[in-house]
C-alpha cells in the first residue's frame, strides 16, 4: 500500500501542469526581490502581502500568457453598505484616477470595497521581471496612499460625510509619508 501511495504522489508531481514562461517570470521577479508569496493552485496566480506605511496591502498577480499580460490587483479590507459612503468612495476613485498614469482605482459597488488594478501588456510571452516588480511597488504604494483617505470616509458620518470635500481631502499632505532622499543626493534629483 505504501509503495502505491508513493507512486501516485510521484506520478502527480510529474503530471502537474508546467508554468507558462510569463508566470515563471512573475515567480522569478518575486524570488529575486525576496518577497514571500503563495501560488494559487490550478491557476497562474500568486498571492502576497506587504506591510506599507499606513496599512497592510494584500494583492494577487495573474499571468494571461495568450495576451502576454500581467495584472496586479490589490483590494482594501474596508467595506461599507452605506450608500453615502459608497458615493464618496466612488468620487475619491474617480478623482484619484484623473491623476494617475499607471493603474486605476475601482469600487465594488455591492460591498463598498476599493481596488487598485495595474496591468501591463508585454511585447512577448517572457515578460520582464523588473517591470513586474515595478507594478507590484506601484500597486502597494497606491493602496497605501489611499488607505488614510478611505479610512476617513469610513469613519465620517451623517452631515459631516455630506460636507466632506473629497478634493480638499486629497490635498492634505499630512497623510502622505515623506519620501526619503538617498544619501549623497540632498541637492540633486531626489529632492
Amino acid at each position: 500500500m505504501t509503495c502505491d501511495l508513493v507512486a501516485k504522489v510521484q506520478l502527480s508531481l510529474f503530471t502537474a501542469m508546467p508554468h507558462s514562461e510569463l508566470f515563471s517570470t512573475i515567480l522569478s521577479a518575486f524570488r529575486s526581490a525576496g518577497w514571500n508569496y503563495a501560488e494559487v493552485e490550478g491557476r497562474e496566480v500568486i498571492r502576497a502581502g506587504f506591510e506599507a506605511h499606513h496599512t497592510r496591502v494584500e494583492l494577487h498577480v495573474q499571468a494571461f500568457e495568450q495576451m502576454a499580460t500581467v495584472s496586479v490587483v490589490a483590494e482594501s479590507s474596508e467595506r461599507t453598505d452605506d450608500p453615502a459612503k459608497r458615493e464618496r468612495l466612488a468620487e475619491l476613485a474617480m478623482r484619484v484616477n484623473q491623476t494617475l498614469t499607471i493603474g486605476n482605482f475601482e469600487l465594488n459597488w455591492d460591498d463598498g470595497r476599493m481596488f487598485f488594478r495595474c496591468t501591463n501588456l508585454f511585447p512577448d510571452i517572457q515578460g520582464n521581471a523588473e517591470i513586474i516588480q515595478g507594478m507590484v511597488h506601484n500597486t502597494v504604494g497606491e493602496m497605501d496612499r489611499m488607505a488614510p483617505l478611505v479610512a476617513i470616509i469610513h469613519r465620517t458620518e451623517g452631515p459631516d460625510l455630506a460636507a466632506l470635500s473629497i478634493a480638499a481631502l486629497m490635498e492634505q499632505d499630512d497623510l502622505i509619508p515623506e519620501v526619503p532622499v538617498p544619501k549623497g543626493d540632498e541637492g540633486g534629483a531626489g529632492k
